[in-house]
């Protein structure tokens, strides 16, 4: 299967950087300091225009992952303009006031985003039962998961991630992320159930070229 590799940018500049390189697709952000949430429609626009699949966080504030019926409608008005300006695809995950997937909501979301790919974002790593969650995710029609396996970072949670990889062969797509680098990606490269990986490639707070390099010599080699 092709090793796909997904950048998640957090401004224009880092965008610009990265899409000079062979890589998959970019997760479009901002803000990283609050763990990214949904770039300017402008910025998309932008994105969108460079020729290749732009997958926008749909995260509309910083916090938690619960959100109420306005903030749900205002999800789905912008994924309704990112679907009009050519997205592939988008990144959202919504979880009930007690950690759970919500399913009510993540299915009004889903409707509106018919035909473009949906990634179950690191929400799913707040939940209590992984395993469990998966199944509720796979039901609810997502094509991946992006999870550092309930822990701070990817290597960190390899083991379970390794595991939701195994369980969820040919049913859903796990993407290992946070603070995944060429330094630590051969914990899962080595995983025949994994196929895509999520990197910011900061090195000291910084987007690193080099650091990318790296890391698409060590996936796709």
């Amino acid at each position: 299967m092709n090793q796909n590799l997904e950048v998640c940018t957090f401004n224009l500049n880092d965008f610009n950087s990265a899409i000079q390189h062979n890589i998959t697709r970019i997760e479009l952000c901002s803000n990283k300091s609050v763990g990214g949430i949904s770039p300017e429609i402008n910025e998309v626009k932008y994105a969108t225009s460079k020729g290749i699949p732009i997958h926008p966080i749909i995260r509309p504030r910083p916090g938690n992952f619960s959100y109420n019926k306005k903030e749900i409608q205002n999800m789905i008005n912008y994924i309704s303009h990112c679907k009009e300006l050519g997205c592939k695809g988008i990144v959202f995950g919504i979880l009930d006031k007690n950690n759970e997937i919500d399913l009510i909501n993540c299915k009004k979301i889903i409707r509106e985003s018919k035909d473009i790919s949906k990634t179950f974002h690191m929400a799913f790593d707040m939940t209590k039962d992984v395993f469990d969650s998966m199944e509720k995710i796979i039901d609810l029609g997502f094509d991946r998961i992006l999870t550092s396996g309930k822990n701070k970072s990817a290597i960190e949670g390899k083991e379970i991630i390794n595991e939701l990889a195994i369980k969820g062969h040919n049913r859903i797509s796990i993407m290992p992320g946070s603070k995944l680098r060429s330094s630590n990606v051969d914990a899962f490269t080595n995983n025949n159930f994994i196929h895509e990986y999520h990197s910011s490639c900061y090195i000291n707070n910084k987007f690193s070229e080099i650091e990318l390099n790296k890391l698409i010599k060590k996936i796709f080699s």
